[in-house]
Parts: C-alpha cells; structure tokens; sequence
C-alpha cells in the first residue's frame, strides 16, 4: 500500500497559492522534508502567539500616549479658567 500524498501538501517556495513547488516529485513520493505537516489551525495559532506581544505592546502604548493627552488637555483647562 504506497502512502499518496496530495499536492496541498507539498511545501511552495513563496507561501503563496502561485509560488513554485519546493521539490513536487519527491513531496509526492512522501519525503517528509518536502511536505507541510502541520494544519492551518497550528499555524495561525503560532502565528497569533507570535503577535500577541506586539499587539499589547502597541496597545499599552496608545493607551500612555491617550492618558498623558488627557492630563494635558485637563491642565490647559485648569489654565484657562
């Protein structure tokens, strides 16, 4: 019983739908360097872990900038009064 393998499987050169196979042939031979073998879920999810620090990072620092703007509008207020 010989191990098919699809096409969907096999590694791009671009991580792109149109970039070149990596090596076709031997992807669908079954050599395993050739192929994707993690799902879409494992990779979007490392992906995230990947991000996440950078998305609280940015948002921890919008939210100084907005906190120091608002100290400032309150004491040109103080001011005017």
């Amino acid at each position: 019983l010989e191990k098919v393998t699809p096409e969907a499987c096999c590694q791009r050169e671009l991580q792109s739908q149109e970039g070149m196979f990596v090596d076709k042939e031997a992807c669908l031979r079954g050599i395993e360097r050739f192929q994707n073998r993690q799902g879409c879920y494992t990779v979007i999810l490392n992906s995230f872990e990947t991000y996440v620090y950078l998305a609280g990072a940015l948002a921890i620092g919008v939210l100084a900038i907005e906190l120091f703007a608002m100290i400032f509008a309150m004491c040109l207020f103080r001011g005017i009064q």
